[in-house]
């Protein structure tokens, strides 16, 4: 039977593999990723080390972590700690790549070398984020719905007054999904749209 908990550290290995299988705005990307680990580096690692307390795991009936939520109630900070504390080795290890496999690949390891700029959303009234990713066999059972739930309650209880996501243009299934869950949009930028969602 499928459900949810709080992730660990030992999770960690699964993360990596989940971001992969979903890089491609939802689809599997292990095809083009010269290094299957710079994608979770980016959108799924750091959150377990800077506020493990906002990251679960949907595990599928083999009780093998197949789906994930992480995010932070407060994501000036967060971006402050990305680039201080956690890209600036990574950044050393990926700076001198030149050959990638892929545009997806180029693009995620310029984000590596960096780093995530101050947004606009957290200072007016969005200040949490998150990221979320299920493989293929878990979706369509209502486990992003309940990994939302999830993740919101503990943002609620943190006293967080609403949460923004950045979804790409390209993965349209996404968009109806959010509006169930009571985000709208709030800007439509060149690459997608950014979503938000009071929760007080």
């Amino acid at each position: 039977m499928e459900y949810i908990r709080p992730a660990c550290e030992q999770d960690l290995p699964y993360f990596y593999e989940i971001s992969l299988k979903t890089s491609l705005s939802g689809l599997d990307g292990t095809d083009y990723f010269n290094d299957p680990y710079c994608v979770g580096h980016y959108y799924a690692a750091p959150y377990l080390f800077f506020e493990p307390s906002l990251c679960f795991i949907a595990l599928d009936e083999y009780n093998k972590p197949s789906g994930y939520i992480v995010g932070t109630s407060d994501t000036k900070n967060f971006t402050s700690w990305m680039n201080s504390h956690w890209l600036p080795p990574l950044k050393e290890q990926y700076e001198r790549i030149t050959d990638f496999k892929s545009e997806a690949e180029a693009s995620i390891i310029k984000l590596l070398c960096k780093g995530p700029g101050e947004g606009v959303w957290e200072h007016v009234g969005y200040p949490a984020h998150l990221h979320i990713n299920l493989l293929p066999h878990l979706q369509g059972k209502g486990l992003g719905k309940s990994l939302m739930i999830t993740f919101s309650e503990a943002i609620h209880a943190k006293g967080v007054e609403g949460i923004h996501l950045g979804v790409d243009g390209r993965n349209t299934q996404a968009f109806g999904f959010y509006e169930k869950m009571g985000f709208s949009i709030l800007e439509q930028p060149q690459w997608g749209s950014v979503f938000g969602k009071k929760l007080n």
